[in-house]
């Protein structure tokens, strides 16, 4: 893939749209799908990039396991 111009950092976002945050419980489960969690782009959110954008998918990610492994019981 060529580079051939860039957009300016107003139109760098992560995602517009995915699955709101009121359809999700506490620790990121789906309250539609229990057992099913969401992370990173699936959620709706709109963050400039800029490298925040891993942190952001490994920190829900972490966040959601918290949850996992507390309804486990482990």
């Amino acid at each position: 893939m060529t580079l051939t111009r860039y957009q300016p950092l107003a139109r760098a976002i992560s995602t517009l749209g995915g699955i709101p945050f009121a359809a999700l419980d506490d620790t990121l489960m789906l309250k539609a799908m229990p057992g099913a969690h969401a992370i990173c782009e699936m959620l709706d959110w709109e963050a400039p990039t800029g490298g925040y954008l891993l942190q952001a998918c490994f920190a829900t990610a972490v966040f959601a396991r918290r949850g996992i492994l507390a309804r486990m019981g482990t």
